[in-house]
């Protein structure tokens, strides 16, 4: 069982920067050896710094100096995904100033570890911020994806754009997964997720190529990109995690084989509430520079038994999910058991491809979720009905909030 940690949206002038110190802390009694990092390490808006660009070098500075030295120094590797904020930056709410780095620089910074440089890039591409490395007494390879791999020259703020250009998708595929070795697992890490329920109905849109990518190797298919296909019946590796940022909140699902799960965000934010209620309890508010400000995950991989084991840090429970889907016919029964859990367990059940988003009068940032039921339900003893063919997720949690969580295919 492999362990690792992940954690997204730093945001480094809305956190006491503190995350550094935890996983040093963390690896020197476990053992954690990856760190990666969703993304989003500046704020939004520059407006209390002398110079826009110096809004962004404060959160590249502080980057380097209170994470990635420090966890390096520890003997772990960092790796980080690019966020749609990295690395730009906005004067403020009101005008149309910023200030953006050119990709060649994002490059430059993302890459910029010891780990990012020992891992397999694309050499042709002065912008790649996408990449693999293995660890070959695992059986177990990391893809790291660039879901913001473009820059716009048309506005200096915000102008990273989210998406995925043919040269990345080719070569994840002709090079990350076309290679992986027969009996090895994959964790897919990234900063926007490309499916609904975890995402939004648009990024399943906008980033429908690489997810049918995923599937396609997943499920033994073919695909095809800018007039190129690529065949993996012959395929024999498994992706095991798809894991992501982006939308400050604990979520997970299941489609088409593949487990997608996002993390929330590790900066003194109160958004993650509201996005990953009502399946987390009730989570702490939080306050910087508190155990509850810092909120990231302990990953133990353990693809043996079809688990992973997410550790929480900071605010929040922890989650145990079976990456290894259950069946059961349309029209009958399951009697599920949270064997990982005690005590007394409130069961709910969701469908894992449909969310309604509806507006926050509170945060027009942050939208309000609803779950629908219409696949299975499931009933307060842990029995679930099945109602009609689909994809479902099945949550047990304890006293604690804490939670085993089941993906479900109705047949």
């Amino acid at each position: 069982m492999r362990a690792i940690a992940a954690m997204a949206e730093e945001h480094i002038t809305a956190n006491k920067k503190q995350s550094g110190k935890a996983l040093v802390a963390l690896a020197a009694r476990s053992s954690l050896g990856k760190v990666l990092c969703g993304g989003d390490l500046p704020e939004a808006f520059a407006a209390r710094f002398e110079t826009d660009k110096a809004g962004v070098d404060f959160a590249v500075d502080f980057y380097r100096t209170l994470w990635v030295e420090p966890i390096e120094a520890a003997g772990m590797k960092m790796y980080t995904a690019k966020g749609n904020h990295d690395f730009t930056i906005k004067h403020d709410a009101k005008t149309d100033a910023g200030f953006t780095y050119s990709g060649v620089e994002a490059r430059k910074i993302v890459m910029g570890s010891k780990g990012c440089a020992e891992a397999v890039t694309n050499a042709a591409d002065p912008e790649a911020c996408y990449y693999y490395f293995d660890n070959p007494s695992a059986k177990m390879r990391y893809i790291v994806v660039d879901t913001t791999d473009s820059i716009t020259d048309k506005r200096q703020f915000w102008a990273v754009v989210s998406g995925m250009h043919d040269a990345q998708l080719l070569w994840l595929a002709e090079h990350a997964f076309a290679t992986i070795p027969a009996g090895w697992n994959v964790v897919v890490a990234h900063h926007i997720p490309v499916w609904g329920v975890v995402g939004n109905a648009g990024e399943t849109k906008l980033y429908a190529p690489f997810r049918q990518l995923m599937e396609a190797y997943q499920n033994r298919g073919s695909w095809t990109c800018a007039g190129r296909t690529f065949d993996f019946s012959t395929a024999q590796g498994r992706i095991f995690l798809d894991i992501t940022g982006h939308h400050h909140a604990e979520r997970q699902t299941y489609h088409n084989g593949i487990i997608y799960v996002t993390e929330p965000c590790d900066a003194a934010y109160g958004d993650y509430i509201i996005g990953s209620k009502p399946w987390c309890g009730e989570l702490p508010r939080k306050a910087g520079g508190t155990v509850n400000e810092q909120t990231f995950d302990a990953v133990q991989l353990d693809p043996a038994r079809d688990l992973v084991y997410f550790t929480r840090v900071g605010g929040g429970q922890d989650r145990i999910i079976h990456a290894k889907p259950l069946k059961v016919a349309a029209g009958g029964t399951l009697k599920l058991e949270a064997r990982m859990l005690s005590g007394p367990l409130t069961w709910g059940c969701y469908d894992a491809d449909r969310v309604t988003y509806s507006p926050n009068p509170k945060n027009r940032y942050v939208s309000l979720v609803s779950y629908h039921d219409d696949v299975a339900a499931i009933a307060p003893d842990g029995t679930l009905t099945a109602k009609k063919p689909g994809e479902a997720m099945v949550l047990a949690m304890d006293a604690k909030l804490d939670k085993e969580i089941f993906p479900v295919v109705v047949v």
